[in-house]
């Protein structure tokens, strides 16, 4: 099977985002109100050297977790305090997120058809395409779950010591993201892992729940 085509489609999927990135770092203001709050948190955090609690109005901000502030403020080191580069921290969570979602699709069909259309799909959701650049927690978030879903199919596949690692550590960025909603979107591939991959896990569930538990604890 010839990764020629599906790669293709994946750069060219890539470069369509990166492309709506820039004409949106062009014309888009910031949206009030989620936007111009979260850069404000980013910014107060930046301006007070708050390197790791988040305020607001100089309080504690508890509304959201850190992450994405972090890394806003870890652009910020490199390229000085610009909205574009705060919008380019979550565009670069989309393009992996696009990355993730091929190679996703490749490893549970094998299929170059399927790896193309599912990174499509994906690009064309209206939700993904309207809010890939945007500084949003979600955004982050998708490529959480879609790092954790590639360490449930290595759990699946037996490999338990990579796939505890890989769902353990994205399960603690996502819940670092957007709390533990993190656990609420894996749940059910996890928990139904043995109705959609029923071969690979035959005489051995207790031994994959178990390995998935410690994902969770990890996390």
């Amino acid at each position: 099977m010839s990764w020629t085509l599906p790669r293709q489609n994946l750069v060219i999927a890539a470069c369509l985002v990166l492309l709506t990135g820039l004409v949106s770092f062009a014309v888009r203001p910031l949206l009030p109100v989620d936007e111009t709050r979260y850069i404000s948190v980013a910014w107060e955090m930046w301006s007070q050297g708050s390197w790791w609690l988040p305020t607001r109005n100089f309080e504690q901000y508890a509304h959201k977790p850190p992450l994405l502030f972090w890394l806003i403020n870890l652009g910020w080191i490199f390229t000085g305090v610009h909205a574009w580069t705060a919008r380019a921290m979550t565009l670069l969570c989309s393009l992996a997120s696009l990355v993730l979602m091929y190679r996703l699709a490749w490893r549970l069909t094998a299929s170059a058809s399927i790896a193309r259309w599912a990174t499509w799909l994906l690009l064309g959701a209206i939700y993904f395409g309207l809010f890939a650049n945007a500084i949003m927690f979600d955004v982050p978030l998708t490529t959480c779950v879609l790092v954790a879903m590639h360490g449930i199919c290595d759990l699946v596949a037996g490999r338990a010591r990579r796939g505890v690692l890989l769902t353990g550590v994205a399960i603690g960025l996502g819940i670092l993201v957007k709390g533990p909603v993190m656990l609420l979107d894996i749940a059910f591939v996890a928990l139904l892992a043995p109705w959609w991959s029923e071969d690979r896990l035959r005489g051995r569930r207790a031994r994959y729940f178990g390995a998935f538990a410690l994902a969770v604890l990890l996390g």
